[in-house]
């Protein structure tokens, strides 16, 4: 595996040292985002800032040629069979792909934007070496979400991460510094891309959900909130069949699942042009004649 620096490194811990990462709402949401979508799975795909439990999850969704970006090493106790795909790893930066224009039908990227130092930057480029389709999973900006943290029940800056790799590395580029949480709506998504994507058309998706993974042992680590003293009062257990109780009927209303702490984001980019603009060649240029009648 040729593996190096770059941004996007995927926060997974070795199993065992951790936190519990729980993806079967995500890997459900993928397998619905490909079959509503028409996402050929036999393509090459690229995930970004990915582990092989990202791997694992798109395989079992279906995709059977992966390219798997990131930059070092992973644990090989991660590694599961695939004989029937073909996975890929390499390195590459997020903030600046080394990759030509539409490389890869899909670009994938899981709760890695938020490690870099600029996330915008990083969907752009996944933006540009996409040819069709971007997804990614992210923190939500809601509300709720803006009121916990202003109530410190939750922490603006990921310093879990950074605790998990014995404060060596897990934070903003992989490094010791703990990365800001930056967290993501449809619209700032929307003008991100529009932004990027002046010349032609794109559909945008989204879907927001609670989905708590946390333990005993990462609630003992969140000393920078208040969660500790819910945790006191209630035990370990209690708080935690408490947060299931929650996500699960927060997530049955429309309202409140809109809300949540994930945000679910699929791109679509289109042939079509803006209806102002017009193809002469490979030229893209403003139709003059638009709005003439």
């Amino acid at each position: 595996m040729d593996l190096t620096r770059g941004c996007g490194q995927n926060a997974d811990v070795t199993p065992g040292t951790g936190s519990p990462v729980d993806r079967r709402r995500f890997e459900q949401i993928l397998r619905e985002c490909v079959r509503t979508s028409g996402i050929d799975v036999h393509a090459p795909m690229l995930i970004v800032g990915g582990s092989y439990r990202d791997a694992h999850v798109a395989y079992r969704a279906g995709f059977r040629n992966i390219v798997l970006s990131n930059i070092e090493p992973m644990a090989d106790a991660d590694k599961v069979p695939m004989d029937d795909a073909r996975l890929t790893v390499l390195h590459a930066d997020l903030e600046r792909l080394d990759m030509p224009n539409g490389a890869y039908e899909l670009v994938l990227a899981h709760e890695v934007l938020h490690h870099c130092r600029s996330p915008h930057q990083a969907v752009l480029e996944m933006l540009r070496v996409s040819s069709k389709h971007v997804m990614l999973m992210e923190p939500n900006d809601s509300l709720i979400m803006r009121a916990l943290v202003k109530l410190r029940l939750s922490f603006p800056y990921e310093l879990p991460a950074v605790i998990y790799n014995d404060y060596a590395k897990g934070g903003v580029q992989n490094s010791d510094i703990p990365n800001y949480i930056y967290r993501w709506d449809r619209r700032s998504l929307y003008q991100t891309t529009a932004a990027y994507l002046p010349e032609s058309e794109f559909s945008l998706n989204v879907r927001q959900y609670w989905d708590f993974n946390v333990d005993a042992r990462e609630l003992s680590r969140r000393k920078q909130t208040r969660l500790g003293t819910f945790t006191k009062i209630l035990g370990p257990s209690g708080f935690l069949f408490g947060l299931k109780a929650f996500q699960a009927t927060a997530n049955a209303f429309p309202w409140l699942r809109r809300q949540g702490n994930k945000f679910f984001a699929h791109i679509s980019k289109q042939e079509a042009l803006k209806p102002w603009l017009v193809r002469e060649g490979e030229i893209v240029q403003f139709n003059r004649n638009y709005g003439k009648g």
